[in-house]
């Protein structure tokens, strides 16, 4: 299969992490689809275009932020209009200058239980610009202890987002035994996905009953743990048809499904398009 173009963006034997301002008054492109070695945040402060992340839409509007995992296929659709910041950084800076080694699995825009969009109000937002300029300066300076003072504010802007996050989906009010089997799925299902494709075999190794799983994740998602499941699935497919030229069949063989017909129809299903007929569409609006 044909490697995902993945640009890179930092250096980790130099820094792990990268700060810089966006301007696009000279022109930008529609990007081609791709992805790059670190975890990204976009702060626009002056809106315009469309953001493909992981083939959802997002409009790029002023005053908000968006987040990009590594892994996730993304594709700016700024204008000239555009302006703002983005913050490129590995995991590990996050961990290593928290000092807790779960903190990043906490962040619902990077575990991609929820859409990876936050609109604060523009107070919030000040408040948060304040820091990325803050940390610009910090970026642009020779200081031995770079690294941790870059880290550590990239470690309290990203709680000062999971905070926002939880407000405006009112958290809060759900007990923490949910919010953990809640994380406990996503960050299981990110490792296994391909090999297990059913409820009950996740509540089997998560200790509860497939039941309790679907209900307390469609409580907190509104999608029951079955759409969560396909939902990774179709994503995965979407991204090797997008960037390979593996067929339908071998792609099934991939996915784990044993029936080549039955994924096909799967895929249908989902996506009201055949892989083939997907491959052919998002290709020609991505260059590929």
């Amino acid at each position: 299969m044909n490697e995902i173009p993945k640009h890179q963006l930092i250096q980790t034997s130099i820094l792990p992490c990268k700060i810089a301002r966006l301007d696009f008054s000279g022109g930008h492109e529609v990007d081609d689809a791709h992805r790059h070695n670190g975890n990204q945040i976009f702060l626009f402060t002056k809106g315009g275009g469309t953001h493909m992340i992981d083939f959802n839409y997002y409009p790029i509007d002023d005053n908000t932020i968006q987040f990009i995992t590594e892994d996730q296929i993304h594709s700016l659709n700024s204008n000239d209009n555009t302006e703002g910041y983005v913050i490129v950084f590995t995991k590990e800076v996050v961990v290593l200058n928290s000092g807790d080694k779960f903190l990043f699995n906490d962040f619902p825009f990077y575990n991609k239980s929820r859409p990876p969009v936050l609109n604060p109000s523009k107070e919030v937002f000040d408040e948060l610009l304040e820091m990325v300029i803050i940390m610009l300066k910090e970026y642009s300076r020779e200081n031995p202890f770079k690294e941790n003072i870059l880290g550590s504010f990239i470690s309290i802007f990203l709680l000062k987002c999971k905070n926002l996050f939880s407000e405006s989906i009112a958290l809060n009010k759900i007990d923490t035994a949910s919010q953990q089997l809640h994380k406990n799925f996503y960050n299981l299902l990110e490792e296994q996905f391909i090999q297990y494709h059913k409820v009950n075999e996740y509540a089997d190794l998560l200790n509860v009953t497939p039941n309790h799983l679907s209900e307390t994740i469609k409580k907190l998602t509104g999608k029951t743990a079955g759409d969560i499941i396909h939902e990774r699935l179709i994503l995965e497919a979407k991204r090797r048809l997008l960037h390979s030229s593996i067929t339908a069949k071998e792609l099934a063989y991939a996915l784990n499904f044993n029936d080549p017909s039955y994924f096909s129809r799967f895929f249908k299903a989902n996506t009201n398009q055949s892989p083939e007929g997907f491959r052919k569409e998002i290709r020609e609006k991505y260059h590929h």
